[in-house]
């Protein structure tokens, strides 16, 4: 019953939270790092920059909680412009979460929508998503 209740609460945690969260672009997700549940929130800023050739900066803020522990950073990433989703990579330590590894993360960026493609947890290379 207790895993039930565990798998349940990961599932409400890590889904979006309701239209208002899918519509703003957001990413929400649930990865089990090191023994701890660590959300992970990437939303998209609005204030974009072109960069010659085909590329364009995207700020993006990440929100990532654990234990009652919180922080958030604002990176910029550039992405192709393309129809298709375009891809960036970020690295994001854990240590304000009192965990010390760094999150490897793939991030996709779509018309205006951000998505967490994979994570790996580094050192170690452990696939998390």
């Amino acid at each position: 019953m207790r895993g039930l209740a565990i798998g349940l609460l990961g599932a409400i945690v890590g889904a979006p939270l309701g239209a208002s969260a899918q519509g703003s672009g957001c990413s929400h997700d649930l990865l089990h790092v090191a023994g701890a549940a660590v959300s992970v929130t990437l939303c998209p800023g609005a204030e974009r920059s072109a960069v010659p050739g085909n590329t364009e900066k995207i700020p993006l803020t990440g929100t990532f909680a654990s234990g009652g522990k919180t922080f958030s950073r604002t990176v910029t990433l550039e992405f192709m412009k393309r129809h298709e989703a375009s891809r960036s990579l970020d690295d994001v330590s854990l240590e304000a979460l009192g965990i010390s590894k760094t999150l490897h993360l793939t991030i996709a960026y779509q018309a205006g929508t951000v998505r967490l493609d994979h994570a790996l947890l580094i050192p170690g290379a452990v696939t998390l998503k």
